[in-house]
């Protein structure tokens, strides 16, 4: 069994491609949509609002309530924050070093009245609140909470639908795909079992203590591995890469040092990762080519059959 080189690595580098997945993805937001345009003749009026945001009715907690107005008037969750920021600076008199959570800032919506009209007040009223008055009109474009035009577009599907995917409520679509990318490996194994005959077991995310790590793979068993596999997913680039080939050269080296005083349990490293925002790190990812033994991604899944007969 060969690792590919480089550049095949490189170049097999994709989108994540699974239509189904994306599928239900794009339909998981439905529930969530039928939920505005049924609630949606609340946000004009700050009572309304204020019980809106703080009810726990219809399986829609009070947090991801907070996560859809403020997408559909166009208050990112970073924004949000630094609102809050300036809220608890000038008109709450708090010291503090570090911002609250959207969690946070939901939990005290909640229990706080004082701080839950400030912001009521200035998500219905934008630069005519107190607190509008110290925000950059750019932040408040789509404000019209009063506008009853905007309010009849709350309360169509297609209108808030599109919102709240592109503000991806329900979760991060990379976030999502990095998990599904497991199942993607899980269901590779399965297969290799069903077409072999034969019944390589694994266990996920489990901590080795060699590493100190949880990782993504243990091949047959965290009691006796013979092979890792650790899984990423990069739409994006970002240092954040860096910090992972940091981590994944470590993992490697204690492997070798391992596998120098074990030779009779060798313990083999894969590594797949995918999507483009690797192809945008190259060094990063030369980096963690250097510390795999095998390299794979979603085009190059069926290497594992092979790595897989050599191993188990």
């Amino acid at each position: 069994m060969h690792k590919i080189s480089f550049n095949e690595w490189k170049n097999s580098m994709s989108f994540m491609i699974d239509d189904e997945f994306d599928n239900n993805f794009l339909k998981s937001i439905e529930n969530l949509t039928t939920f505005i345009n049924n609630n949606c003749s609340q946000f004009s009026e700050h009572n309304l609002l204020s019980n809106f945001l703080t009810q726990n009715l219809e399986g829609v907690v009070p947090l991801t309530r907070l996560r859809c107005l403020i997408s559909l008037i166009g208050l990112s969750e970073e924004r949000l924050k630094r609102v809050v920021s300036l809220i608890r600076v000038k008109f709450l008199n708090q010291e503090f070093n570090t911002e609250w959570s959207t969690k946070q800032i939901s939990n005290l919506i909640i229990k706080d009245d004082m701080f839950r009209n400030l912001l009521v007040d200035f998500f219905i009223n934008g630069r005519n609140s107190i607190v509008g008055e110290e925000i950059p009109l750019y932040y408040l474009q789509n404000f019209k909470l009063l506008s009853i035009d905007f309010i009849n577009d709350l309360s169509n599907f297609n209108y808030v639908e599109r919102i709240l995917n592109d503000g991806e409520i329900q979760d991060k679509y990379s976030n999502r795909v990095g998990t599904h990318i497991e199942t993607l490996i899980k269901n590779k194994i399965d297969s290799y079992n069903s077409v072999t005959g034969r019944n390589v077991s694994y266990e996920v995310m489990k901590e080795f203590p060699l590493l100190n790590k949880n990782i993504d793979f243990l091949i047959p068993s965290l009691n006796e591995p013979k092979i890792l596999i650790e899984a990423s997913y990069n739409i994006t680039t970002g240092s954040g890469q860096s910090k992972r080939a940091d981590q994944l050269v470590d993992i490697y080296s204690a492997l070798m040092k391992h596998n120098a005083n074990h030779r009779q349990n060798q313990i083999i490293m894969v590594n797949y990762c995918d999507g483009f925002g690797w192809v945008g790190r190259q060094n990063d990812l030369h980096r963690i080519y250097g510390a795999s033994d095998y390299v794979i991604n979603q085009k190059t899944l069926d290497l594992l059959d092979g790595i897989l007969d050599a191993y188990i």
